[in-house]
């Protein structure tokens, strides 16, 4: 379809049902777990370990990581994992890297008590951070490439489902747990 074509009504909604769509929607919610965790809970987690708001107000420096994730992009859009590049394909292995990061820290932010070991947990939310952070470059990069030049028309489709609906699915798991 041109991009001078106007779409009907049913164009728009039958072009909801393309599984790239729902691919980018499920890598939104995977993309604002860390949000919700470093931020929200964690803080209420921090408050009920007894630590200063001073200290509480430490773990949101973490979030400067995602500020300059641009740094570090081009490594992302370069380098090739070793052996997973090969078979999940440059931007999903960084995807599935990543949230193995994630995983693995947020397995070990669990096990961790604030109270008694400060650096440890900040260590493990700064690397969900940055993990996370990462992963929104890898997720960028998969909905550019997901989409050929003629399907252009679909990317504020893609994104609004990321932002919006899968950042609202996960914050609002976040706020039940609260």
């Amino acid at each position: 379809m041109s991009l001078n074509t106007p779409q009907t009504w049913w164009d728009t909604l039958r072009s909801y049902a393309d599984r790239r769509l729902l691919w980018v929607f499920m890598l939104g919610c995977a993309s604002g777990f860390p949000w919700v965790l470093i931020g929200s809970n964690m803080s209420g987690w921090l408050k009920d370990a007894g630590l200063t708001r001073t200290a509480i107000g430490f773990f949101g420096s973490v979030f400067a990581v995602y500020a300059i994730n641009w740094m570090w992009a081009p490594l992302v859009d370069r380098v090739k994992i070793p052996v997973l590049a090969n078979s999940l394909g440059q931007r999903r292995s960084w995807i599935f890297v990543t949230q193995l990061v994630m995983l693995i820290c947020t397995l070990g932010i669990a096990t961790t008590d604030p109270g008694i070991s400060l650096v440890m947990t900040s260590a493990l939310a700064f690397a969900i951070a940055l993990a996370s952070a990462t992963q929104d470059v890898a997720v960028d990069a998969f909905r550019i490439d997901s989409f050929r030049e003629s399907e252009s028309h679909k990317m504020p489709q893609a994104a609004a489902w990321q932002s919006l609906v899968g950042g609202r699915v996960t914050v609002s798991r976040g706020m039940l747990r609260s």
